[in-house]
């Protein structure tokens, strides 16, 4: 492959990351293919931190959500690889999404959940129990921003070797 090949072989992949990533993370929760993998790795941070006790074990759901992605992320920086990197920023971005809708649920509590029992939201249950439920939306609201700014991140990470 020549290096222009390569150069829209990775542009068009981009291209193609950004139309399956994007409506995932400005309509989150909306049956996006990712919400199933974010889903497998909420639920494994409450049971790898249910032993640090209730608060953090309900935090860990949405940690391990945007944890998993940002180690493989620094995993791809530290090998060189802007661009894979870049992608995988873009799943962090809907991820982000994801957790920034789950946090603007918690005062209506209207999102379908595992348990099928509402009082089982981890951001209710946290946010409630610090008296804090009103904190919900603008919390909601930055963690929506660092989605934002996560797809600018990795568009901008995986065109970085084509801008030089």
């Amino acid at each position: 492959m020549t290096p222009l090949q390569r150069k829209l072989a990775r542009i068009a992949g981009l291209i193609v990351a950004l139309m399956f990533v994007v409506p995932g993370v400005l309509h989150p929760l909306q049956n996006h293919p990712l919400d199933l993998v974010n889903l497998v790795f909420h639920e494994a941070g409450h049971m790898v931190l249910m032993a640090a006790g209730e608060t953090v074990m309900l935090l860990g759901g949405s940690l391990f959500q945007l944890l998993i992605p940002a180690v493989c992320i620094v995993a791809f920086v530290l090998r060189g690889d802007r661009y894979a990197a870049g992608i995988v920023t873009l799943w962090l971005g809907q991820s982000f999404a994801g957790v920034s809708a789950y946090i603007r649920d918690a005062p209506t509590r209207n999102l379908d959940l595992l348990t099928g029992d509402p009082d089982t939201h981890d951001w209710w249950q946290l946010l409630g129990g610090w008296n804090a439920l009103n904190l919900a939306e603008p919390l909601g609201r930055a963690v929506f921003f660092l989605a934002l700014a996560s797809v600018i991140v990795g568009t901008v990470l995986a065109l970085w070797d084509d801008v030089q």
